[in-house]
């Protein structure tokens, strides 16, 4: 019974952490919340992914271009640590390809966005709880081809 509870509650917590990526993209309040309910758990890979997707966020609404750049910078080493801790994750390699792809190229953190396209399209997840919004982002992704966008 105690296991049973304690998968409810981490799939529930996964949801909401989910749920603050979504409205933390336009939402500062919910990438700060994502980036605090995540930075104690940032041993899993899971929980340093959003961590560092809720600093890119941070990033974005920025008015301030040194902590644009550094949060952005911070992101990207934090995504990189996330990958390579779970490099066959799906949701992880997702969050870093989304994000790169978001970055603007003269930021210069970029690198992974080939790599991590052509590992996706290899490991597509169409069971995974975001497939939908992750095929809407692949779909208006100008990195994917007319052939590959059809595969998904």
């Amino acid at each position: 019974m105690r296991y049973g509870l304690f998968f409810v509650l981490l799939f529930s917590l996964e949801s909401d952490i989910r749920a603050l990526y979504v409205s933390g993209v336009e939402n500062s309040k919910d990438a700060d919340k994502l980036v605090a309910t995540c930075k104690p758990k940032i041993n899993i890979p899971f929980y340093r992914a959003y961590y560092a997707s809720g600093l890119g966020f941070q990033a974005k609404h920025s008015w301030n271009p040194a902590t644009k750049l550094s949060k952005a910078k911070e992101a990207a080493n934090q995504l990189n640590l996330a990958v390579n801790a779970a490099v066959n994750d799906f949701e992880v390699r997702f969050l870093r390809f989304s994000y790169e792809y978001k970055v603007p190229a003269i930021v210069g953190i970029t690198k992974h966005t080939i790599t991590d396209k052509n590992w996706l399209l290899l490991h597509l997840n169409k069971q995974h709880p975001l497939w939908p919004k992750i095929k809407l982002f692949l779909n208006d992704c100008d990195l994917l081809s007319a052939a590959e966008k059809k595969g998904l």
